[in-house]
């Protein structure tokens, strides 16, 4: 629901507005979806993974190697979601989903009493802060090649947008945080 009142807003809202105020409307809605959903991903274990290639594929092994051991997993990634024994398919057409969406699904992990949550985490989604707010205990980081270039204008921006995602990590207050 919110996210469609957002939707109107930026529908009405000239272009010119939004361009100029949108690292900070990103970052606001960040913000919002995580006090919304009340911080979740301080109640679970949080992995992140990035880099070019391979970050599903990473989630899914390491989420089936976590259930393996007997955890209780919730996942993200370009192919699905999931949590505990619930599992659905991405239908948004995008590695990773809007904050709000994020912050539900990890606040479904917590009320599901799983152990860890392993999140698919892009440049593209750094831009738009969507990684903000999610408090990780690891970041997984697979690999670092020249793409996604024309989104980021440059291989040093698109280099800078993961190391956003590394900063994250150094923002968690939780312990044992490991890259």
């Amino acid at each position: 629901m919110i996210e469609k009142i957002l939707s109107k807003i930026r529908r009405i809202t000239p272009k010119l507005v939004h361009s100029k105020s949108g690292p900070a409307y990103h970052f606001l809605l960040a913000l919002l979806g995580a006090i919304y959903y009340r911080f979740p991903s301080r109640k679970i274990k949080v992995i992140g993974v990035t880099g070019t290639k391979g970050k599903s594929s990473t989630v899914e092994l390491l989420g089936a190697m976590l259930e393996e051991s007997g955890y209780r997993v919730a996942l993200s990634n370009t192919i699905r979601f999931k949590v505990a024994e619930s599992s659905s398919d991405n239908l948004y057409k995008m590695s990773m989903p809007g904050r709000f969406a994020l912050q539900r699904l990890l606040r479904r992990a917590v009320n599901a009493k799983c152990d860890f949550a392993i999140i698919e985490m892009t440049s593209q989604g750094a831009l738009l802060h969507r990684q903000r707010f999610i408090s990780m205990d690891a970041l997984v980081f697979t690999n670092l090649s020249p793409e996604h270039i024309e989104a980021h204008g440059s291989y040093e921006n698109y280099a800078s947008a993961k190391l956003d995602i590394a900063k994250q990590l150094a923002r968690s207050k939780k312990a044992n945080r490991a890259l």
